[in-house]
């Protein structure tokens, strides 16, 4: 009687440890890229555009998209905004409204229509709409807070080209690409897969939807995928570096941004130290993982043999 009892509770036990796991399993996850994007960064590969290269063909299409909450832009971004028109007379200006924005997943993506439309936060959507345009139509992408010193014809060289950006990674405040990107088309499809509640705000945005969402794309992509894509020099993007002639200015305006961020600037001066914790917690999760299906049966003999 006693060891039917044992043995029930354990069974009830092992069930529960399994029904925890499964639900940090997509955090452990996630971590583990997260560990992974920063580790790879420390030296990466990168190929970077140039207005200096004499590309004959250029396959990214003239065509300039912006978005905004409607068609009322505020004043304080409309000479940015005039000043990327004015220096693109020949291509094809878009603005495109949230209403329009839906529109287009709806009719396009219907497959991502309920994740988007879910974002807790408006800007997630504000970040993953601008990846849909590009995928679909192609062109040059630009926030409302930036202006054009010149015209950016470089942004054309490539299948896809985002800045580099401070600390790590690459941004999407300004991004080009030929319609249906290799790169895209993953980015896009993972979108879904990152749709979790990560503790802060401003975490959560940068990862499931923001610039380290793409660098994390980047850095766990295939030999392919990162030969779709193209960055540009921090002296010609021209927000944290000044030392060369920017193609751009900057308005900074990051109005999303809470108090949060200003924490994950001072994380930032630890990053190594989190590298390391973030690494042992990843290793306590696979043996975790491991104890768990040991306990429960579902590992070959020959593995429980060799475990400790």
């Amino acid at each position: 009687m006693a060891d039917a009892c044992f043995n029930r509770r354990w069974a009830y036990a092992v069930v529960i440890s399994l029904l925890v796991f499964a639900m940090l399993h997509s955090y452990i996850r996630i971590i583990s890229t997260i560990v992974y994007t920063y580790l790879y960064w420390l030296n990466p590969s990168l190929e970077y555009v140039s207005e200096s290269h004499g590309v004959e063909e250029l396959p990214v299409p003239k065509l300039l998209h912006q978005t905004w909450v409607d068609k009322n832009v505020p004043e304080r971004w409309k000479k940015a905004q005039e000043s990327c028109i004015k220096a693109h007379p020949d291509y094809t200006y878009k603005l495109w409204t949230d209403k329009e924005g839906l529109e287009l997943i709806r009719n396009e993506y219907p497959w991502f229509l309920d994740t988007y439309e879910k974002y807790p936060y408006n800007i997630q959507r504000v970040d993953a709409v601008r990846y849909f345009i590009l995928h679909k139509y192609g062109g040059i992408y630009i926030d409302l807070d930036m202006g054009c010193n010149r015209e950016l014809k470089f942004l054309r060289q490539a299948n896809f080209t985002a800045p580099l950006t401070y600390p790590v990674g690459i941004s999407n405040d300004v991004m080009a690409a030929v319609p249906g990107n290799r790169y895209l088309e993953r980015a896009i499809h993972r979108l879904q897969y990152w749709n979790h509640w990560l503790f802060i705000k401003y975490i959560q945005v940068m990862f499931s939807t923001g610039p380290m969402f793409l660098t994390s794309q980047y850095a766990t992509g295939t030999r392919g995928v990162k030969k779709a894509v193209s960055v540009i020099p921090a002296t010609l993007y021209g927000k944290y570096d000044f030392s060369g002639d920017p193609a751009f200015y900057h308005l900074h305006g990051s109005s999303w941004h809470a108090d949060d961020a200003a924490f994950i600037f001072i994380l930032d001066a630890y990053k190594y130290h989190l590298i390391v914790f973030a690494c042992a917690f990843a290793i306590l999760g696979l043996v975790l993982r491991y104890r768990l299906k040991k306990q429960a049966g579902t590992l070959p003999v020959s593995a429980l043999d060799k475990m400790p």
